[in-house]
């Protein structure tokens, strides 16, 4: 070894030399620079292969075959729908030959006055008047008189609007149109005086009426006691005196109030020249007959049917005779005056008399049960049915 020289800088010394053979020695090799990127790229796709474990599988098709659970727990409700109920048809679809409507008076505890519009489908009523006890139109619809026991008897008056009603007030028994004119109004009353009461039938013409009083053009005098009037016209007048014990007398009276004819049974109706329907009872129930203007009397065989109401056209050409049956139905039966033609006819259900279409073409019955108003053709049987929302229908006028 050399030894050091000042200010020189040492030199590294060989390595010695081994004796025998020397191990080769490997030249040095460079840096492995592609090793950080591999292991970047296989930690990646470890982490892949990790995280795609970890996460839910998915179906190869989506909404192909796969139902989720919460479909199946959430199963659509069923739809359903509600129709509405038609409307009620009009009354031109319900009574075609009603060109003009109807008019009506329907009674329970009070009546009830109203119109039926052909495009309605039920009744219009407009006023009410309290304890009604029956109700009659005159004979072309412009008035109607409701009698009442309002003040031990009253008959109110009025027009089909309502209108200026005419008030018959205190102690009236009944009242009556005339056949034919439809001015002329006839009612029974008890007046009181210092003499005493007493009975007497008046008629006036309404026209007249000046919206305070109406003044009678008829004044007649009557027995003491309840006096109904039934009918009248130019040929007189039919009562009905009810101050007896054994029930009503009928009495037919002149166009002066004079010469009285009592007749015997009960009272139907009258045509306009005084033609009076009358029947008596019988051990088989009423028999019918007619009273001539001559006062003669007409038997009408055929209708002594067991009937309990009969109506005569205005004509007086036919007789209708109704008659409730034990199996429930109601026969209605037409017999002329003057002939022996007949009319059979019939409704399902029990049934009463209304009145006769102005035509004289229907008979208007209400039935009991389903309180129907029933059109009845007497002469083809064809019939219309016009519903009825309760009540007794007392009148009923078809133009």
């Amino acid at each position: 070894m050399e030894a050091r020289d000042s200010g020189s800088k040492i030199r590294p010394l060989p390595i010695d030399e081994i004796d025998g053979d020397a191990p080769q020695h490997r030249p040095i090799e460079p840096p492995r620079r592609w090793l950080p990127l591999a292991v970047i790229v296989v930690g990646a796709i470890a982490f892949g292969v990790v995280a795609r474990g970890l996460a839910p599988s998915q179906p190869a098709e989506v909404g192909a075959t796969a139902t989720t659970a919460a479909a199946l727990s959430e199963e659509p409700e069923p739809i359903t729908t509600t129709e509405a109920p038609p409307p009620p048809p009009p009354l031109s679809r319900i009574l075609p030959f009603a060109d003009e409507g109807l008019q009506l008076v329907q009674i329970e505890g009070s009546a009830a006055i109203g119109t039926w519009g052909v495009d309605a489908a039920a009744p219009g009523f407009w006023a009410n008047i309290g304890q009604a006890d029956s109700a009659a139109y005159n004979v072309d619809g412009s008035y109607l008189a409701v009698l009442s026991r309002v003040r031990n008897g009253s008959i109110t008056i009025t027009d089909g609007a309502g209108y200026n009603p005419i008030y018959l007030q205190g102690d009236i028994w009944a009242g009556s149109w005339h056949p034919t004119d439809p001015s002329l109004y006839a009612w029974t009353k008890q007046l009181e005086s210092e003499d005493g009461s007493a009975s007497v039938l008046m008629a006036a013409d309404l026209s007249g009426y000046t919206g305070t009083t109406v003044e009678p053009l008829v004044e007649l005098p009557l027995a003491d006691g309840p006096h109904l009037i039934l009918a009248w016209g130019d040929w007189g007048f039919v009562t009905a005196d009810w101050s007896g014990e054994s029930g009503p007398v009928v009495t037919a009276l002149d166009s002066d109030g004079l010469n009285p004819l009592e007749l015997e049974g009960d009272f139907f109706g009258a045509t306009a020249d005084g033609a009076l329907l009358m029947a008596r009872l019988g051990d088989s129930g009423y028999m019918p007959y007619l009273v001539e203007p001559d006062r003669t009397e007409t038997a009408l065989v055929g209708l002594d049917i067991g009937a309990a109401d009969f109506r005569m056209t205005s004509d007086g050409a036919w007789v209708i005779a109704v008659t409730q049956q034990a199996d429930g139905h109601t026969s209605i039966l037409a017999r002329t005056v003057r002939s022996r033609s007949t009319r059979l006819t019939s409704i399902n259900e029990p049934a009463r008399i209304v009145n006769l279409s102005t035509d004289n073409r229907y008979i208007i019955l209400q039935e009991a049960e389903s309180q129907d108003l029933v059109f009845k053709d007497w002469s083809s049987g064809a019939e219309h049915r016009v519903p009825i929302d309760g009540g007794t229908v007392a009148a009923v006028f078809l133009p």
